[in-house]
């Protein structure tokens, strides 16, 4: 894999100037509200064309580069994967999200936004992982108006190498807020909620299981999700249902802000922006 920095750089040079002529562009019609008031509005119109047309496309190409590049160094590479899509929504959707059951994700009128999705391997486990904004519907009280919040955060679905028999969630109370939690998994009647098991995480996190099944997650299980607990700033969703797991990270994300006061180096490129992956797969290992 060829290193991209060189390219970037360029990108980034190029951007500046765009910058610096645009600053040149404000300026100028600022001399002119004290020189010749009728060429201002003129210099104004061109400087937002100039925005447009150049400086805006040229900010969203460098961000992307970097962003693809950043990707390209650590995930994709951890995974053995070919590389970033910037626009999801193949690999994982809407229904992926859905038939998870760890929370609601829209309607006919609001999907969620997917991007830079990516696949790859992992001791013989799939793993999907893409940035989500999710939008969830709710209600304050019975019969109110609808509401909607945005739950923005990774999503990684896992394809595991057998079926685990088990099928239940496991999610932190700030990773789906309590009152949309609450009515979701009010109209889910073959759900029931049971201990955690460890009480450092019944602290944090609600149990829901399948009615009158006394399923339980291991200690390992638990001793990893405490593991993953305490290392991320975010707050984690975790759905098994057989063969299939689902983690949810609110607040951490693929695409990390880029900016351009910055000039792009190379520790930028190989900085990884989810160490959080590891922790997932050693959750997936203890389900096996």
């Amino acid at each position: 894999m060829t290193n991209p920095i060189n390219e970037i750089q360029q990108l980034y040079h190029r951007y500046r100037l765009l910058v610096f002529a645009m600053l040149m562009l404000l300026i100028t019609a600022l001399i002119l509200v004290f020189l010749q008031r009728a060429l201002v509005l003129p210099v104004l119109g061109a400087a937002v064309l100039f925005h447009l047309f150049l400086l805006r496309p040229c900010q969203k190409q460098y961000t992307n580069s970097v962003t693809r590049a950043n990707l390209m160094q650590t995930v994709c590479r951890t995974l053995g994967s070919d590389g970033p899509a910037q626009k999801g929504g193949t690999l994982i959707t809407s229904d992926t999200i859905a038939n998870s059951g760890l929370m609601p994700c829209g309607d006919e009128n609001s999907q969620p936004l997917l991007c830079w999705e990516i696949q790859g391997k992992k001791k013989d486990m799939t793993l999907t992982l893409c940035d989500a904004t999710i939008p969830q519907n709710f209600h304050l009280v019975e019969k109110g108006k609808k509401r909607v919040h945005f739950n923005a955060g990774v999503w990684i679905h896992l394809d595991l190498p057998a079926d685990t028999q088990l099928h239940f969630k496991l999610i932190d109370e700030t990773a789906v807020p309590t009152p949309i939690r609450m009515e979701y998994f009010s109209q889910k009647h073959t759900f029931e909620t049971a201990s955690v098991g460890d009480p450092d995480l019944g602290k944090r996190f609600v149990f829901y299981r399948p009615r009158d099944s006394r399923q339980q997650p291991s200690p390992a299980l638990l001793k990893k999700l405490r593991a993953l607990m305490e290392y991320t700033p975010g707050y984690v969703a975790l759905g098994i249902n057989g063969s299939r797991m689902d983690v949810f990270i609110r607040g951490r994300f693929l695409a990390r802000a880029v900016s351009a006061s910055t000039r792009p180096s190379q520790a930028l490129l190989d900085f990884d922006p989810l160490p959080e992956l590891a922790y997932v797969v050693e959750l997936a290992d203890a389900v096996l």
